[in-house]
């Protein structure tokens, strides 16, 4: 029913394209952290073991098997093992057969009574009050946390003193660069199935300063440069004639082309 539902949407099978490119890429898969498969390097991804073992347990071991829930399982666990991204489909379908395989007859619901009823509105309340203050949840809050990971203050500086283009851009901030500058057309993003394997080896080798990056025709041909202050190229173009150094931060390095 769901490829059914998807097929007749507006978008026909195309959907199905990007699946099918993706799953033909390789250089992505090697360089992003989120598409690798599990390293064990962390307690996170045993608890994912444990847990997908626990529920192969829970359905092999009833007094019938259930074939659909046995199916869904591996097809989940395929999909989980396989990058790091995708480990949430094997823990729904798992917790899901375990509990399941854990619960007795359903008893009749009578509802919840108006003291349970006030004992979830106090909690709701004192949760309110006292807890989601300390998360720091707020706007400001919010404009704290992501100019710590992304060049918010290097933007606003291009806002003040505008550069000509066009702008030359890490892989990582593509996205966030589409969002917060777009009057900027960014040259690469995290779409890896529209632009390809070749052109993603091309600016990694390119962010990594290997001897590629002086003839990389995006960097050659960028009127503005944002970098990630800590690759290796935002070091080596301090040095480059071709380009001189107008902006800088622990966070985010801005070049302009001479």
């Amino acid at each position: 029913m769901c490829v059914v539902a998807t097929v007749i949407g507006p978008n026909f099978y195309h959907p199905y394209l990007v699946v099918l490119a993706y799953s033909k890429a390789k250089f992505a898969y090697s360089i992003i952290s989120e598409l690798q498969p599990l390293s064990f390097r962390g307690y996170s991804h045993f608890a994912e073991l444990f847990l997908a073992a626990a529920g192969f347990y829970a359905v092999s071991w009833q007094k019938k098997l259930n074939l659909f829930k046995l199916i869904l399982l591996t097809i989940a666990a395929l999909v989980a093992f396989r990058t790091v991204r995708h480990a949430w489909f094997i823990c729904f379908c798992a917790a899901g057969c375990i509990a399941d395989s854990l619960a007795d007859a359903p008893a009749p619901d009578h509802g919840e009574s108006w003291r349970e009823l006030a004992m979830v509105a106090a909690a709701v309340t004192l949760l309110l009050l006292f807890a989601a203050p300390a998360t720091d949840f707020t706007v400001r809050g919010l404009d704290r946390a992501i100019s710590r990971d992304y060049p918010v203050n290097a933007i606003n500086f291009l806002r003040r003193y505008p550069l000509p283009g066009p702008l030359y851009n890490n892989l990582n901030w593509g996205g966030f660069l589409m969002w917060y500058l777009p009057e900027f057309p960014v040259a690469i993003d995290g779409r890896n199935d529209l632009y390809g394997d070749d052109l993603d080896r091309m600016f990694f080798n390119s962010e990594t300063a290997s001897q590629a990056y002086t003839t990389d025709p995006y960097l050659n041909e960028a009127g503005v440069v944002i970098l990630d202050s800590q690759l290796p190229l935002a070091k080596v173009l301090t040095v480059d004639p071709r380009f001189s150094l107008v902006y800088q931060d622990p966070v985010a390095t801005v070049f302009a082309h001479r």
